[in-house]
């Protein structure tokens, strides 16, 4: 999957998530550097559904263990880990 379409499936996401819950949708113009908890687009909780998400959408598991907490803040470092691209621990 192509890292803008990528992007643009996460923000569906994400703005489908957020009208279920009642909350802010997310900007149009969100950067894929922009921290989504910092944004509160994501908690604790979402961020697993996210990460499900994310696995069912790319075909690709996602092992928790194998990344720093932080890259997952992102959509550029959602996208590195699924891509293989992100620097394992």
């Amino acid at each position: 999957m192509e890292r803008e379409q990528f992007y643009r499936e996460v923000v569906g996401f994400l703005t489908r998530t957020a009208s279920e819950a009642g909350t802010t949708a997310p900007p149009a113009d969100i950067d894929p550097d922009d921290n989504l908890f910092d944004l509160g687009l994501v908690n604790s909780f979402s961020m697993i559904r996210m990460i499900v998400f994310v696995e069912e959408t790319t075909g690709v598991a996602v092992d928790l263990a194998d990344h720093e907490l932080e890259t997952f803040y992102t959509l550029r470092g959602l996208y590195d880990v699924v891509a293989g691209t992100e620097e394992r621990v």
